[in-house]
């Protein structure tokens, strides 16, 4: 009898309990959907600025002041400073990190300029999103040239938890600029020093 009863819990408990996974999981779904949609409105917006910045009819030097001005605040560039210097800022001076931090923005943004100035002002168009875990989503978008194939561009966007949207990565062919200037910055402090890179960060970015 015991038996039958716990077996009869079960069952009332399981089947009062699908609905509301049923519920979560929908909730979940529109959540996930919803992320995808600002992302990708987030992309287009950002895409939308940095070709205005770049093909206005003002000089080369204020076109790229209004492209920097542009990613900085569409860019997480905190969030991508700390990843590229990675676990080396814990044994940097208070000095040096405020050296880093304050070249690195316009390093930065000078860099994406530089590798966007073939494809600024050609259409565009999202070829895919995804979900990336529960912050982050993946916009491909592809670029036509002049001349050569396309070139797709990945935008990793991040949902702060401010609420912000925000550009973590830019994929460039498949390549991440973040993950390639991590690598590049560890072999280039392994054979100089934290200040030789500081230092050359800071001539590239007002180069």
């Amino acid at each position: 009898m015991k038996k039958t009863l716990a077996a009869i819990a079960v069952c009332l408990a399981a089947a009062l309990a699908a609905p509301v996974a049923a519920a979560q999981a929908d909730a979940a779904s529109k959540d996930a959907g919803a992320s995808v949609d600002e992302a990708i409105a987030f992309a287009k917006d950002l895409t939308g600025k940095a070709t205005a910045a770049l093909s206005s009819t003002k000089t080369k030097a204020d076109q790229l002041s209004d492209f920097q001005a542009v990613l900085s605040e569409g860019l997480a560039l905190d969030v991508i400073g700390k990843f590229m210097i990675g676990d080396t800022r814990k044994s940097m001076s208070e000095a040096q990190l405020a050296r880093y931090d304050a070249a690195f923005p316009p390093y930065l943004t000078k860099l994406y300029a530089d590798q966007f100035a073939d494809i600024i002002g050609r259409p565009l168009t999202v070829i895919d999103a995804k979900a990336l875990g529960p912050r982050d989503v993946i916009v491909r978008t592809q670029f036509t040239r002049k001349e050569g194939a396309p070139i797709n561009l990945d935008w990793r966007i991040r949902k702060l938890q401010t609420g912000d949207q925000k550009a973590i990565d830019i994929i460039v062919g498949g390549v991440s600029i973040m993950l390639v200037k991590r690598e590049e910055f560890s072999a280039f402090i392994a054979q100089n020093s934290v200040d030789a890179l500081i230092a050359r960060i800071e001539k590239e970015g007002k180069a």
